[in-house]
């Protein structure tokens, strides 16, 4: 289970491109500006001989949603690793072969038991329970989430941005046309691992993710997060690096960007939902305390963006350390509401100030028994017991109590 420190995330989007192909890259710092989605601003890096950079405030446009080419590399690349026969183009022939044939054959017999056990029960529940602020966010904080795109996209499908974060490396999809004979099989074969915990438990486990996301085997996290957002119905429209030069700047960098010096610390995969392009962020960055300050460029950015929905589950008690206050109060301050499991912000934080209305779902119970050092939170059993008439029932279950099926989700929207 998640027993590291996870990461920071910052709320900005940039112009993308549309291609069939990869995009031509250029290794080193990138040159070209950038420029802002609309609610977003952001700082852009002016690259001089001396390597230093002029901070500047920029136009802000809308992300194009036209010319829009479902044959493209990562759409085909994608389409190939989440089973889907007859939507790879170029790529459709691999689905001939054993390996992928067989992939197939595993990723819709999942799929179908996923849907009928948990998603079709959350999708109907979350139409109702969360009706109001999925009319109102646009945007999905959902901080310690791994490439779990799967239940943020089902329970908040309105939003046109989410924004996640973990300690597991961000990676690269498979260049399928240079497998060597065998590579495809072995491939197939460590994805499908990869995929185990969150089929059967709703969560990736931090400690199989950093094993099963080493290069050698699933390059990092970006296969499976896009994995998830073509098996939810997407389309793969562009996929970005995000590139940090100190505590200067954060640029964008075309998907093939090589520096020796740094490595990208975050993505941004665009996808077209219903003819409308959004965006999933995924970064991998520390928010312990003495990594998520004022004096980092991440928490200056997230504090300038306020009505989100934040989102919190399986993410070993984290935010209950004092390591993870300022992380903590962000969350509070800038989110318009919080939906979590007992994992996340302790209860007695959304007490203090009488400045959240709140609604709880489930059965609240002990931590599980890889958390033997914590105890029941007695704010919220309290709060369990004195509500109990109004504590709504779970149709499904998620989070680390799946197999006793005492789980719990606390509903908190700021007043």
């Amino acid at each position: 289970m998640r027993s590291l420190i996870y990461i920071s995330i910052l709320f900005f989007s940039l112009l993308a491109c549309n291609n069939a192909d990869l995009p031509a890259g250029k290794a080193g710092k990138p040159e070209t500006k950038t420029v802002a989605k609309k609610d977003t601003v952001i700082a852009e890096p002016i690259v001089k001989d001396t390597g230093s950079y002029e901070t500047v405030e920029i136009p802000v446009t809308e992300l194009p949603t036209e010319n829009f080419d479902p044959n493209n590399y990562y759409n085909n690349i994608t389409a190939v690793l989440s089973g889907l026969k007859g939507k790879a183009h170029s790529f459709n022939y691999l689905f001939d072969t054993s390996a992928w044939a067989s992939q197939a054959k595993f990723v819709d017999s999942c799929w179908v038991r996923l849907e009928n056990r948990r998603l079709k029960a959350m999708r109907k529940w979350a139409n109702v329970e969360f009706a109001d602020p999925n009319s109102k966010a646009k945007t999905v904080f959902y901080p310690f989430s791994g490439p779990d795109f799967l239940t943020a996209t089902t329970f908040f499908p309105n939003a046109d941005k989410y924004i996640m974060l973990g300690l597991e490396p961000v990676g690269k999809l498979p260049d399928l046309k240079k497998f060597k004979p065998g590579q495809h099989s072995e491939y197939a074969y460590d994805f499908k691992k990869s995929l185990g915990d969150i089929f059967d438990k709703s969560y990736f486990i931090t400690r199989k993710m950093l094993q099963d996301f080493q290069s050698q085997k699933v390059n990092g996290l970006l296969p499976v997060l896009t994995f998830f957002i073509r098996k939810t119905g997407h389309e793969i429209a562009d996929i970005k690096y995000l590139v940090r030069y100190h505590q200067d700047s954060i640029v964008e960098a075309p998907y093939n960007f090589k520096d020796p010096e740094r490595k990208p610390f975050g993505v941004r995969v665009d996808f077209m939902q219903d003819g409308k392009r959004k965006s999933v962020y995924y970064f991998k960055y520390d928010v312990s305390d003495k990594n998520f300050n004022d004096s980092c460029i991440f928490y200056k950015y997230l504090g300038k963006n306020t009505n989100y929905i934040t989102y919190i589950k399986s993410a070993s008690y984290l935010l209950h350390n004092n390591f993870m206050s300022n992380m903590r109060k962000m969350i509070l301050q800038n989110s318009m509401a919080v939906i979590q499991d007992d994992t996340g912000l302790p209860y007695k934080y959304f007490q203090e100030g009488n400045g959240w209305n709140m609604k709880l779902y489930g059965t609240y119970t002990r931590p599980v028994s890889d958390f033997p050092y914590l105890s029941m939170q007695k704010p919220l059993e309290e709060a369990f017991h004195k509500d109990s008439l109004n504590v709504g029932k779970l149709p499904f279950h998620l989070g680390y109590h799946w197999g006793t099926k005492k789980d719990v989700i606390i509903f908190a929207s700021k007043k």
